[in-house]
C-alpha cells in the first residue's frame, strides 16, 4: 500500500484493528496539487520504497 505520511497512523489503526501487518510505503503529503517537480519527487519514493520492498 502506498499512503501519504498523513494517513499512515489511520493505515495502521485500520490493520491493527484486522490483525494484519501491512506492506506500507510512505511518502509526502499531499500529492494532489502538485507541479510536475514536485510530483516526481513522490514518485520516485514510492518507486524507491517499492523497489526495497520487493527486494527482500
Amino acid at each position: 500500500m502506498i499512503a501519504t505520511e498523513t494517513f499512515k497512523p489511520l493505515v495502521l489503526a485500520q490493520a491493527k484493528a484486522r490483525k494484519v501487518e501491512p506492506r506500507l510505503i510512505v511518502v509526502k503529503h499531499p500529492i494532489g496539487g502538485l507541479n510536475a517537480d514536485e510530483l516526481r519527487e513522490r514518485i520516485e519514493a514510492a518507486t524507491r520504497g517499492l523497489t526495497e520492498a520487493t527486494s527482500k
